[in-house]
């Protein structure tokens, strides 16, 4: 029986842990695996597969947001979108009615002459 800081072979080791060997060169080419080359062969041993593992670690996906609603607020966020948007629209429709038209007759665009 190894103990964790007992060097071992990465073929041991991918066989111990259940990786491939590809996979724990891979790990140690981005960081995450300390490896020995020892002579003609790379070791490591079980408490770097072990950190490896920690450091490869994906935390749970969080909610990006969290609605609570307390009884004394009635509103919901659908009924004050729209009351927004129904004010945006009302005030944009009062902006359109009262300004002037500025196209028309009143502009006097020149003639292009062809040669």
């Amino acid at each position: 029986m190894t103990q964790d800081d007992d060097t071992i072979t990465l073929k041991d080791a991918a066989g111990h842990f259940g990786f491939s060997v590809y996979t724990l060169r891979t790990e140690a080419d981005r960081g995450r695996l300390t490896i020995y080359k020892i002579g003609k062969r790379y070791y490591t041993t079980p408490a770097d597969v072990k950190e490896m593992v920690r450091q490869c670690r994906v935390d749970q996906k969080v909610p990006d947001s969290i609605s609570i609603r307390s009884a004394i607020n009635s509103s919901s966020e659908t009924e004050r979108v729209s009351s927004a948007l129904a004010a945006a629209r009302e005030s944009a429709l009062r902006l359109k009615n009262s300004s002037r038209n500025t196209l028309g007759k009143s502009i006097d665009l020149p003639r292009r002459v062809r040669p």
